[in-house]
């Protein structure tokens, strides 16, 4: 008799390690500008996370600490052509307050790793997919990202 197919969905939580540092903070991790990397170690610092809103820089997922500081840089010099008399008046590093303020310049957090912080918060999540599918359902991967078999779920849910 042959196996039926099975059917897996992928999580893979979004810069998962911004994330956490934006919802320590109370901030929007969507449009918060955050690294995950300590500052306090050279620029070559890697950095472990970099928030959707400071990718849309042209910053790559891990970039090292020093083109970070370079692409902010360089999305500066292009922001105060535009900016009202080309003078920035200060600086922010919500995106969506940057969109509306011209005269603002792009800053972003540098938040140092919090690696016992980050397991917390990937336990508490995998505790909710655990309400929902059984332990056996699901394959870990890493710290962010599961596969769960969810064939045998499909009618349970209506799916």
């Amino acid at each position: 008799m042959a196996e039926k197919n099975r059917i897996y969905i992928a999580i893979d939580l979004k810069s998962f390690y911004a994330s956490v540092e934006c919802m320590e903070r109370g901030l929007d991790p969507n449009t918060t500008n955050l690294v995950v990397a300590d500052s306090s170690r050279t620029e070559k610092t890697i950095c472990l996370a970099v928030s959707p809103s400071l990718k849309s820089h042209g910053i790559p997922g891990r970039a090292r600490l020093f083109e970070v500081v370079q692409k902010v840089r360089e999305a500066n010099a292009l922001r105060k052509r535009n900016a009202p008399r080309r003078v920035f008046t200060g600086e922010s590093y919500d995106s969506t307050v940057l969109e509306s303020s011209p005269e603002l310049a792009i800053s972003y957090i540098a938040a140092r790793p919090q690696m016992a912080l980050y397991m917390e918060y990937s336990t508490r999540i995998y505790n909710i997919y655990l309400k929902y599918v059984a332990p056996e359902d699901i394959h870990v991967y890493s710290i962010d990202e599961v596969f769960i078999d969810v064939t045998s779920y499909l009618n349970t849910y209506q799916l």
